[in-house]
């Protein structure tokens, strides 16, 4: 047994992303992380993943020159029993989310995990019925290398993608749930929204491509390759992408021209969701690999930017209401008001992926 493995002080953090547990290097949650070396696989033939059969270790391995990304799921144990048993040896149980994949519901925990190059993370021990039998496990993998961030442009400012509000702007920036390993969506927002929000033109444009018929949601890997979208090239020459909208839920088709404000979709859940929200970010081409580039959002007022764990409707950063259709909106010093509008009735990744 590795030095790696000895119990920390600490709980996985669960509480931001429901069921994702994420460590970019050493997190205090995992049981630990050693260059190869140290760890003695100085000249083994590593895999990528590792259960250990006795002591049900689940281990990462880098044997790369380059920083990568491993993002995992796997099935959650049966009720009344933690899935993981992680550093902090607590009793309660780690979390999970129900996620669904082609028809079928289940508890899913997943995690995100950064490592360095020539290194290895020692994550949980897995216990309960996942336990007995690690060769019959359920587990789903992505694995990616890590690519520096695009330019830091500026000057691009449109309309607030959604009705109503206050909304929680969950990921930003380089998030580190899904948005910062790929340059396409680096720069990509993300704004909690119950199901069924309205979903709204930021500029006016043409509409070039319109998916939604997946229905699969929740933490499940294998959602990174199932998404819904509607995607709108905007009359200054950008393409707008509204990820995660609600199947079956679009008001515009290929070729509609649509006006600032106007309904393209209903928000959704669809893809690789730990919560229901909308995916939002902004490309200078529609080529499949093109970086995401920075935005923010006009009102009468001025222009205001968006940052993780804040606030915001169209009026700009907001305090959060208690009560959802008043809330107090903070802009540049000024207070305004804003209501809430309601819509009517294993493998590599690849460019197809999608937050």
């Amino acid at each position: 047994m590795r030095a790696s493995r000895s119990p920390r002080a600490a709980r996985p953090r669960g509480g931001d992303w429901p069921g994702c547990h994420v460590a970019h290097g050493a997190a205090p949650w995992i049981l630990g992380l050693q260059d190869l070396q140290s760890a003695g696989f100085e000249s083994e033939d590593l895999p990528d993943i590792s259960i250990d059969p006795e002591d049900k270790v689940l281990s990462v391995f880098n044997s790369t020159e380059e920083e990568r990304c491993y993002c995992l799921s796997l099935a959650a144990a049966a009720r009344g029993r933690a899935p993981l048993h992680h550093s902090g040896a607590s009793s309660k149980p780690t979390n999970s989310a129900k996620s669904s994949h082609r028809g079928s519901i289940k508890e899913i925990i997943a995690f995100v995990l950064v490592l360095p190059a020539k290194s290895v993370m020692d994550v949980c021990k897995l216990r309960g019925p996942a336990a007995k039998d690690v060769l019959t496990l359920e587990l789903q993998s992505d694995i990616v290398t890590l690519q520096p961030p695009p330019p830091l442009l500026a000057g691009f400012s449109y309309g607030f993608p959604l009705a109503g509000g206050p909304f929680l702007c969950s990921q930003g920036h380089g998030g580190k749930l899904t948005h910062f390993a790929h340059p396409s969506t680096f720069y990509a927002l993300d704004f909690d929204c119950p199901v069924g929000t309205a979903v709204l033109a930021m500029e006016d444009g043409t509409v070039t491509e319109v998916r939604q018929s997946d229905t699969v949601s929740g933490i499940d890997v294998r959602n990174f390759f199932k998404w819904n979208q509607v995607t709108v090239k905007q009359s200054d020459g950008t393409w707008a992408e509204y990820v995660h909208v609600e199947a079956n839920s679009a008001q515009v088709g290929v070729g509609s021209q649509v006006r600032r404000g106007q309904v393209l979709a209903r928000s959704g859940d669809v893809g690789f969701c730990p919560t229901a929200h909308l995916h939002v970010e902004l490309h200078l081409s529609d080529e499949p690999k093109a970086p995401s580039v920075p935005f923010g959002f006009r009102t009468a007022q001025g222009e205001f930017r968006c940052e993780e764990g804040k606030w915001y409707a169209a009026e700009g950063e907001c305090e959060r209401g208690a009560a959802p259709e008043h809330a107090a909106c903070v802009f540049f010093g000024q207070v305004r008001s804003c209501s809430v509008a309601k819509f009517g009735p294993s493998h590599e990744a690849t460019s197809n992926a999608h937050p």
